[in-house]
């Protein structure tokens, strides 16, 4: 039997579907796995929601506010999911970068895009960032997920992905419902996704792209 279909209205939004998911479906399912030293390890839609949320709190405490850009760049793994996720719920617009962008490329569409976040998943990617720093002046937070060779980088500007994590918990004791309710305040119109091209022949161009976009092609 054929499922539901999804009525897309322009009050439907990337993260209020996200959290019908979740609250559809919990712990009773799996939302993603990731293969790990040759075994797939399974995340479930309440790991999902609950990576998401804390990630998204802890964003919202370090200053992100809904308009607010998030550079994001590292391979296809559940981390970067749940950091496009969770500047989504908050009303951030999240910006991908290729992952092969050199420093040039990634200090012109972080300055160009007003980015306030950078979520890195190396060290490599951190690299990229405190190169570019101080030539961007909107950029305040660089966050990363792998721990392998970040022992040494003590920036105060620099936190991992479990510390932002942390802050959200500490967060959400103080406004329970904080999270359920930027979610609620979103529209279909809101932008949520700043796409550049490669600029192969010229600096690279951006494209916005609103939920009502993302949710009807195809």
């Amino acid at each position: 039997m054929a499922g539901a279909q999804i009525e897309i209205t322009k009050d439907l939004t990337i993260p209020k579907l996200f959290l019908k998911q979740c609250r559809k479906y919990g712990k009773n399912k799996v939302a993603m796995r990731e293969k790990e030293f040759g075994i797939w390890r399974p995340y479930t839609w309440q790991d999902y929601y609950d990576n998401v949320k804390y990630l998204c709190l802890g964003m919202v405490s370090l200053g992100l506010k809904r308009g607010d850009k998030v550079a994001m760049i590292g391979d296809n793994r559940p981390e970067g999911l749940w950091a496009e996720m969770a500047a989504l719920c908050a009303g951030g617009i999240a910006v991908w970068l290729f992952q092969d962008c050199m420093i040039d490329e990634v200090k012109y569409i972080v300055d160009h895009s007003d980015a306030k976040f950078f979520v890195g998943e190396t060290q490599e990617e951190v690299d990229k960032a405190l190169a570019i720093k101080d030539e961007c002046p909107h950029l305040q937070w660089v966050i990363w997920d792998d721990p392998k060779g970040m022992r040494n980088y003590h920036q105060d500007f620099l936190m991992s992905i479990p510390e932002v994590q942390k802050r959200g918990r500490e967060l959400e004791k103080q406004k329970p419902d904080l999270f359920e309710k930027m979610i609620e305040e979103g529209h279909g119109d809101d932008i949520c996704l700043l796409f550049y091209t490669s600029g192969t022949t010229a600096l690279p161009k951006g494209a916005l792209l609103s939920h009502w976009n993302m949710l009807t092609m195809g």
